[in-house]
């Protein structure tokens, strides 16, 4: 983390605001990942081989957490990249 630290005094403050939102939108297609990835593991393998405490795990979040954290729309994605819909619904 240090080297993505050095020269940031030497950043002019619009340098700065760029790289900044650059890092939000690197995060933010993460989650989106991460939340497809929850989707795929909860609705479209099966019978279910990942538990929710292990995908909880991997995830850094709580059982609950994993419960809650895809939307339908995140299952349609899954399903349209997959080309098929998600267990239970063929």
């Amino acid at each position: 983390m240090s080297e993505s630290l050095t020269g940031l005094d030497d950043l002019t403050p619009d340098d700065f605001l760029r790289r900044l939102a650059a890092l939000r939108e690197q995060r933010d297609q993460l989650d989106r990942l991460v939340r497809a990835y929850l989707a795929y593991a909860r609705e479209f393998t099966g019978p279910r081989p990942y538990t929710l405490a292990s995908l909880a795990s991997a995830a850094g979040l709580s059982i609950s957490g994993v419960r809650t954290a895809y939307s339908a729309a995140d299952c349609t994605v899954v399903a349209r990249c997959l080309g098929r819909p998600p267990r239970g619904q063929a």
